[in-house]
């Protein structure tokens, strides 16, 4: 279908529910109109405004596009929606292609090949319970944020009223499943309108999706901004939006004293992304937010001593962990190594004796330091394993060391003692790490690699003598070779799902990982065989990890995507979760605002997204 057909068909849609003009018969064959299965809806969405929508199947698509006119024009809040302004109200169109055959019962997002594969934005639901037959159109799942067969089953169970028999959601899945209730997949073919123009959809989202240097460039420092702009009075970040929802209560900590609930590792995460912004652009706001963000970081900070020394570590929810202590020496230290600025030299130094206090004589770094649920919540100064292994965490080390690599390699004259401990605490770490934590904590390792910090650290840590390792840079290499053996490509992508490409999995058939935080492990691992002048491997990253971008790059908060958000300009130019899932946070714009900031430095050409094979 031509565009400027597809637009004077919306011109249509649009003049018919305005003007009470009977909509063109000569559209009747569009879209190959079937009136055993055709169910056509038209939704208007406008912000502020709760979205209104009707569905119908008539004999004609003229006249079921003629009946939901109607009884769009019936509802009270229609008058609400200004039609006249197409940059206000944006119309939604979505017509049923194709009906088949699932068995509720074994319905999955897990298995990719299954005939009961719901597969969120791609198919829908047609289900009849007591007599009435509703459906759950594909584009339902990017604009009600839905993802898993849980969270679908749970919102059918209050359309159709199931949910007023339990407040339990297990139970009102459960009931769900019932015999009784007919259902039938459907799919669909969905358009928006956006001013003038107007947008496919491909799985709720609109395409194509521009991707290109200028629009990493874009995008990244806008989503930079999204951060800026989301900053508190105190320096802290709002740290979660739910723009379906329109709520900034985190769904994953409801029980919280606070609702409001924060996490100090994002929160200097936040920082970083911030330093990266003024890697780019020189502007000196960005270092005067993170600066903002630093003063909030050193709020928390409670001391202890090391060897007799100032030591000091990030206290935060009735925690202390390794993390919060290593992500906010990195974000001390992006922020030193931009202006050189002393003023935080002692927290640096707390920090650094903070952290290499907390590796043990095998070269383990515990995880936490304060634990609410272990030693009554008092520091736990010499755990044995089975503490050490409850505490186990794949990222902190990583961050920690990064924060030590840059502060040996950046900062002026460190005492002599402190450097010399330093290096042979680091050295000690980075072997347990890639040498022992394999084989002592195994049954802890999945498939899909989730070291990324730690890949970043030994980008750093290659650079300092006697750190060159082999062992560490094959770490790196082999956690990235295992990524792209486990990310989707043309080859294991089906038709249907090539939003999935570049996305990682942990066994084939898992609903897509659009990971920023393995690509920014990813992104490190390119930088280090730069580094190493090993072109091949360079080149091999860059080709896979081009596709991660791309389809990382769908998970943006356009100003095309926004159509559904109550609030469109809240959650506007940030980075969401999932394809479908709406849930904004402040890490989902951190790792892919710091990871496009990475690959934008690069010397390449962005428009090539062809995968090749390790060398």
């Amino acid at each position: 279908m031509k565009e400027k057909t597809i637009k004077s068909f919306f011109m249509n849609i649009r003049d018919s529910i305005l003007y009470n003009v009977p909509f063109s018969k000569e559209y009747n064959n569009f879209f190959d109109y079937d009136k055993n299965i055709s169910q056509i809806y038209i939704t208007l969405f406008q912000a502020g405004n709760t979205p209104i929508r009707w569905g119908t199947r008539q004999e004609s698509l003229s006249k079921s596009i003629n009946r939901i006119s109607n009884k769009l024009k019936e509802n009270q809040k229609f008058k609400d929606f200004d039609l006249k302004d197409s940059s206000k109200c944006r119309i939604m169109f979505e017509i049923i292609t194709k009906e088949y055959e699932c068995n509720i019962r074994n319905l999955t997002t897990m298995k990719m090949k299954s005939p009961n594969r719901f597969e969120p934005g791609i198919n829908g639901l047609k289900y009849t319970y007591e007599g009435v037959t509703r459906f759950f159109m594909p584009t339902d799942a990017f604009t009600k944020s839905i993802m898993s067969v849980n969270q679908l089953l749970n919102y059918l169970s209050k359309q159709c009223g199931i949910s007023k028999i339990t407040d339990k959601i297990s139970q009102r899945v459960h009931l769900m499943r019932r015999e009784d209730i007919e259902y039938t997949f459907i799919e669909s073919r969905a358009y928006i309108s956006f001013g003038d123009e107007v947008l496919e959809l491909e799985r709720g989202y609109p395409s194509p999706i521009e991707f290109n240097k200028e629009a990493i460039y874009d995008k990244t420092l806008k989503s930079i901004n999204w951060l800026v702009e989301n900053m508190n009075e105190d320096g802290s970040f709002l740290y979660y939006y739910d723009p379906y929802k329109n709520t900034i209560i985190d769904d994953m900590h409801p029980n919280m004293i606070n609702p409001l609930y924060n996490n100090i590792l994002r929160h200097s995460g936040g920082t970083i992304t911030l330093l990266r912004g003024y890697e780019l652009t020189k502007d000196k706001l960005y270092l005067q937010k993170a600066k903002e963000s630093i003063d909030f970081l050193l709020s928390t900070f409670e001391t202890h001593t090391y060897k007799d020394e100032y030591a000091c570590y990030p206290f935060f929810n009735k925690k202390s962990k390794l993390g919060g202590a290593g992500i906010g020496l990195v974000a001390i230290m992006h922020y030193y190594i931009h202006t050189g600025d002393e003023s935080y030299r002692k927290e640096m130094d707390g920090l650094v004796r903070h952290i290499l206090s907390r590796v043990d004589d095998e070269g383990e770094l515990i995880g936490y330091y304060i634990h609410p649920n272990f030693n009554n919540g008092e520091p736990l100064i010499n755990p044995n394993d089975e503490v050490k292994k409850e505490l186990f965490s794949f990222y902190y080390p990583g961050e920690a060391l990064l924060g030590l690599a840059l502060y040996y390699l950046h900062v002026r004259d460190i005492d002599k003692e402190l450097k010399k401990d330093l290096l042979k605490k680091a050295e000690m770490a980075l072997d347990f790490l890639v040498d022992i934590r394999p084989i002592k904590y195994i049954h802890l390792f999945e498939p899909l690699p989730a070291d990324a910090w730690l890949m970043q650290a030994i980008e750093e840590w290659v650079k300092v003598k006697n750190f060159r390792k082999k062992s560490y840079i094959d770490f790196v290499f082999n956690d990235t070779k295992a990524m792209f053996n486990h990310m989707y490509t043309n080859e294991n992508t089906l038709a249907s799902n090539k939003d999935y490409i570049g996305g990682f999995f942990y066994k084939y058939g898992d609903h897509v990982y659009h990971d920023a935080s393995r690509c920014e492990g990813v992104v490190s691992a390119y930088y280090l065989a730069k580094y190493l002048g090993d072109e091949t491997k360079a080149e091999w990253i860059m080709k896979n990890m081009l596709l991660s971008a791309k389809g990382l790059m769908k998970t943006f908060n356009s100003e095309e995507s926004a159509y559904p958000h109550v609030d469109p300009k809240k959650a506007l130019h940030s980075f969401r979760f999932k394809l479908t899932r709406q849930w904004v946070r402040v890490d989902s714009v951190q790792h892919a605002a710091c990871f496009f900031a990475r690959l934008y430095k690069t010397d390449i050409d962005i428009n090539d997204t062809t995968a090749v094979k390790k060398p």
